[in-house]
Formats: structure tokens, C-alpha cells, sequence
């Protein structure tokens, strides 16, 4: 299997975590955002589907990171190796630091420049991916609140942008890598 094969499939990664990303974002606006209309009976549910899907959003979105980075990585250089670096130390970490997701929206966000510097990627979703980033993390780092408040809906909303310029970039990189 060559090695412009391995990238297409990075960005099939990037999708599917971006996809199942967002699913998540939307599944906590319904547990959290709507849960006392709902009812109280679907928040444990929606808590098991959460916990489910995750982990496995998470290593795909990994796997997705590694093969939108070697789709530019001639072209970005040492800036996009630094970025790189930092979204995956972030993204790992976010996993059981809660400040370390800081990390990942700041590694997302200079991703983001560094794939508009590098031009491989259509302009748009590299300019999302650097909103969402930096719209996540700021709202992220103020105090949330209790659920139903304005701040967590302005941080799944970020979060819903961020995912879906991942997806984008993702099928991107799928379409136009050919093994």
C-alpha cells in the first residue's frame, strides 16, 4: 500500500471522526441543552452513547490529524510540524487534562494558518477549523454555568464548527488523493 493511499484513508478518518464528532456535540445539546424537555430518563442513555462513541471519535480523529498533516507537510514546513505537534500532544492529553484542551483548540487554531499558508486545502474550511478552534477554547475557558446556559450552547456551536471543517478537510484530502 503506497503511501498516497495511506494519506486518502487519513482523511476518510478525518470524516468519519469529524462526522461522529459533531453527532456527539448535537447528542450533548439534546442531553444537556434540552434535557429537562426531553426527559430525564434519555440523559443516562445519552451519557452510554457518548461514552461509546468517543474514544472511538477520538482515535480516528487522530488517525485523521496524521493524514491531513502529511497531505501539506512538504508545504507548511517546520511551522506546520510545530502545529501538528501541538494539536496532537492536545488531543491526546484533552483525553484526561481538562486544561490541556486548551492546548488542542490553540494546536487546532495554528493548524488551521498553517493550512492556509500551505494552500492545499480550500480556504473556507481552513478558516473554520481556525473559528471553531479558537471559538471553542475561549468559550471552553470561561466559566460554563449550569447546563442550559448561553455559554455551553456557544461552546457546542463552536465545537460543531471546528468538527465539521475536520470532516471537510478530511473529504478533501480523501477526494483528491489518488493511490
Amino acid at each position: 500500500m503506497g503511501s498516497s493511499t495511506l494519506i486518502r484513508w487519513g482523511g476518510m478518518a478525518a470524516v468519519v471522526a469529524g462526522v461522529m464528532l459533531v453527532v456527539l456535540d448535537l447528542l450533548s445539546l439534546l442531553v444537556f441543552g434540552f434535557g429537562q424537555r426531553v426527559g430525564e430518563g434519555f440523559v443516562p442513555l445519552g451519557l452510554w452513547i457518548r461514552s461509546t462513541i468517543a474514544p472511538v471519535a477520538g482515535a480516528l480523529l487522530l488517525l485523521g490529524l496524521l493524514g491531513l498533516y502529511a497531505g501539506q507537510s512538504e508545504a507548511t514546513g517546520v511551522p506546520g510540524l510545530i502545529s501538528f505537534l501541538i494539536t496532537f500532544v492536545g488531543t491526546v492529553l484533552a483525553q484526561s487534562f481538562l486544561l490541556a484542551d486548551l492546548l488542542a483548540n490553540l494546536g487546532w487554531a495554528l493548524f488551521g494558518v498553517s493550512c492556509l499558508r500551505a494552500r492545499v486545502y480550500p480556504r473556507v474550511a481552513s478558516t473554520l477549523l481556525i473559528i471553531g478552534a479558537v471559538g471553542t477554547g475561549v468559550a471552553s475557558a470561561l466559566p460554563r454555568g449550569e447546563p442550559g446556559s448561553v455559554l455551553m450552547y456557544a461552546v457546542i456551536g463552536a465545537d460543531i464548527i471546528l468538527n465539521a471543517a475536520i470532516a471537510w478537510l478530511g473529504f478533501n484530502l480523501f477526494a483528491k488523493t489518488r493511490g
